[in-house]
């Protein structure tokens, strides 16, 4: 239907007094947004100016169209999926991110309203005109936004990614990263043990994308991740970073260590054997997940250098190979407490050294090294006086169970092949 003169003038009329609110029409917008939709309320000022600006220019743009009856410009468009990724970066959920389009849209035709003159036929018939343009230009502006939003989320699990990076970073606290969290619909856990699992020879630069293989690989060990490690109160974080696959373990108290460890095993287990993992102690508040991330990276490290295969190193094992390293004598010392029993298992065919890794492992519990060893708990007193005998240290002593317990350690550190 062809639009009369009087109706094209009363158009141009009441676009170029909407021209000259421009900017009020975008400050009510972005007002709205931080009154009504989640995330916006904790933007600071520089983000808020950005959102302004970018609501401005799609006044600017949109009513440059209406007169000259144009599509919506690619440079508008560009502008709109750069904004679309960048709100994944700053918390804002996919659902509040549509919610701006139509708020955007709804403060549009209310100031609309405001400059029309109601008693003028043609400006009303204007004013309905530019309405149905509007919601138009709206459905190509926010599909374009909200196709980068996704794109932004799903590249390569960015978003999971910043949330990661940031705790690994000690800024668990934040209100980046609880938006982070927010919009990913992740609970986070207080208290942490990290798990580094390093998958042998692939590469260890998070710059570049890995080859196709090593890639699988890193998949395999991520999935493999999620399946096994089992917090109960939290989610499980995992992703790759600079050659590692890192999981942040949820861990309401320090005894939840020992079923990390075995966890840990059986991660092991199922992948052949093909990583090497370390994990730290436990750790209280977010803020020290970065010290629990350096603990793990060394544990990790020396399960590395040492060809340590089919469970966690953790740090105990660090504490000892720093010891050792740092005082040969310490070393000999620790090996040499346990070469008698060595000796002795092999003369007599005895499980002294088996006996005292079982009580060892088991907390100098008697009936627990009795079921792992599958025999009566007075074996196991009998074999500690053994002990105690051919190696001049009494497991049941305080202070020869921590020299036995060290040598143990660098037992494990120092035979597993190399």
């Amino acid at each position: 239907m062809a639009v009369s003169k009087s109706r094209e003038q009363a158009l141009v009329v009441v676009v170029q007094r909407l021209c000259t609110r421009s900017d009020e029409i975008a400050s009510r917008a972005v007002d709205r947004y931080r009154e009504w939709l989640v995330g916006f309320q904790q933007l600071d000022e520089a983000e808020l100016d950005e959102a302004r600006g970018f609501a401005q220019a799609n006044v600017e743009a949109f009513l440059s169209g209406v007169t000259r009856n144009e599509p919506v410009s690619e440079a508008l468009l560009a502008s709109a999926r750069a904004v679309g990724a960048r709100r994944v970066h700053m918390g804002i959920s996919f659902e509040a991110l549509l919610r701006t389009a139509l708020l955007w849209g709804e403060t549009l035709w209310e100031m609309l309203l405001e400059v029309v003159e109601i008693d003028d036929p043609d400006e009303v018939e204007a004013a309905l005109e530019i309405g149905q343009r509007a919601w138009r230009y709206i459905d190509a502006v926010a599909n374009t936004i909200a196709h980068a939003y996704l794109d932004e989320v799903n590249h390569r699990g960015l978003l999971s990614r910043d949330l990661l990076d940031g705790l690994l970073a000690g800024r668990g606290d934040s209100e980046n990263v609880r938006r982070i969290a927010r919009s990913l619909h992740r609970r986070i856990g207080e208290d942490f043990i990290v798990i580094v699992a390093r998958p042998k020879d692939t590469p260890r630069d998070d710059s570049r994308k890995p080859p196709y293989q090593d890639a699988l690989t890193f998949d395999r060990v991520v999935t493999t991740a999620r399946d096994v490690l089992q917090p109960g109160h939290a989610a499980l974080l995992v992703g790759v970073r600079q050659g590692d696959v890192v999981a942040l373990y949820p861990a309401a108290t320090p005894l939840t260590i020992e079923t990390v460890r075995a966890e840990c095993s059986e991660l092991s287990r199922r992948l052949d054997g093909a990583v090497a993992v370390g994990m730290s102690g436990w750790h209280l508040g977010r803020r020290a997940i970065a010290t629990a991330y350096a603990e793990a990276r060394e544990a990790v490290d020396i399960a590395v250098g040492m060809g340590i295969q089919g469970r966690a190193v953790t740090l105990d094992d660090v504490l000892v190979d720093h010891m050792v390293r740092s005082s040969p004598h310490a070393q000999r010392i620790l090996r040499d407490t346990l070469q008698p029993l060595i000796d002795y298992d092999r003369d007599h065919r005895a499980e002294l050294l088996p006996t005292l890794r079982a009580y060892v492992d088991s907390g100098a519990n008697l009936t627990r090294s009795a079921a792992v060893l599958t025999v009566h708990a007075n074996t196991v007193v009998y074999r500690l006086r053994r002990i105690a005998t051919v190696s001049g240290r009494d497991p049941t002593l305080m202070h020869d169970l921590q020299i036995l317990f060290l040598a143990l350690k660098v037992q494990e550190l120092t035979s597993s092949p190399g």
